[in-house]
């Protein structure tokens, strides 16, 4: 009995050792996952600014415990090769997230992130989290910096173009209110007129009430083709709250019925000043 106590115990206290040489695994274990990157791999328009990587881990990592362990196991390499410095960071917020950046602090004019250019960025095997678990593997991603002189060519392009429309639009409004100050009616003194011209006021009147009728079908002429087009875009079925006059919305142009019958009312005076003309005649004969 005694014996197989013996043997019981041992085996208790071998059990025990080799669980806690399990926990005490060594690093380089290669249990470290790497989730994800911005940039991605093959990404362009990468912005020249502050540019840098990270990296998206399901693990954790602090500066308390880490310091300067993953230094040097992040690369970044220009189109040449040339290895650039580089600065490890990590956050506080979320531990599994690490930030490799470009450090500025030592950019000379050979050494600097230069735009429209493809840069290689490489993550040792041996990137360790706070546990001591590494990658195992190495991993590579490439991406390519924004073009800023494209870039800003596009945009001065297009803000030349909006500057443009704004332009037209301008002259275009300028020009239809011109023509609408030029269409409003002048008031005719046919008696000062007769004194300027030495005309007679019936042919001052006369006169005044043929340039009125002809304004007034113009107008008519032209409103009736504006209808024409409100009926074509009916079609559209696009409701409003209730009726309104065109006044409310800013507008100037006579309507087709307005204008019809101002021209109706034109050349009823034309004829009456016409009756007076020819009644007037006669007396003097």
């Amino acid at each position: 009995m005694k014996r197989i106590g013996r043997i019981l115990s041992l085996t208790v206290i071998l059990t025990v050792l080799a669980t806690m040489f399990c926990f005490a695994a060594p690093s380089g274990d290669g249990t470290l996952v790497l989730n994800d990157t911005y940039p991605k791999d093959g990404a362009t328009g990468t912005a020249v600014e502050n540019m840098g990587v990270k990296l998206y881990f399901d693990a954790t990592f602090t500066q308390e415990k880490l310091k300067n362990a993953n230094e040097n196991a992040v690369m970044l390499l220009d189109e040449q090769g040339k290895k650039l410095p580089t600065q490890v960071l990590y956050s506080v917020q979320e531990p599994g997230v690490v930030l490799v950046l470009f450090d500025n602090t030592k950019q000379t004019d050979d050494i600097k992130i230069n735009q429209n250019e493809e840069y290689t960025f490489k993550i040792s095997k041996d990137f360790r989290d706070d546990d001591g678990n590494t990658l195992g593997k190495e991993e590579t991603i490439s991406f390519k910096t924004l073009n800023q002189s494209a870039n800003m060519a596009i945009n001065t392009a297009m803000m030349f173009g909006v500057f443009g429309v704004m332009m037209i639009m301008t002259a275009r409004n300028a020009k239809k209110k011109g023509e609408q100050q030029n269409q409003k009616e002048e008031k005719v003194n046919p008696y000062k007129e007769a004194k300027k011209t030495g005309k007679s006021v019936e042919e001052i009147v006369e006169k005044d009430q043929k340039e009125k009728a002809k304004r007034a079908a113009k107008a008519a002429k032209k409103a009736a083709a504006e209808e024409d087009d409100d009926d074509y875009y009916d079609d559209g079925n696009y409701h409003v709250k209730g009726p309104r006059p065109i006044a409310a919305a800013g507008g100037r142009y006579i309507t087709g019925r307005k204008a019809i019958a101002e021209a109706k009312k034109a050349e009823e005076e034309r004829r009456k000043a016409q009756k007076a003309k020819a009644k007037g005649k006669g007396k003097k004969k």
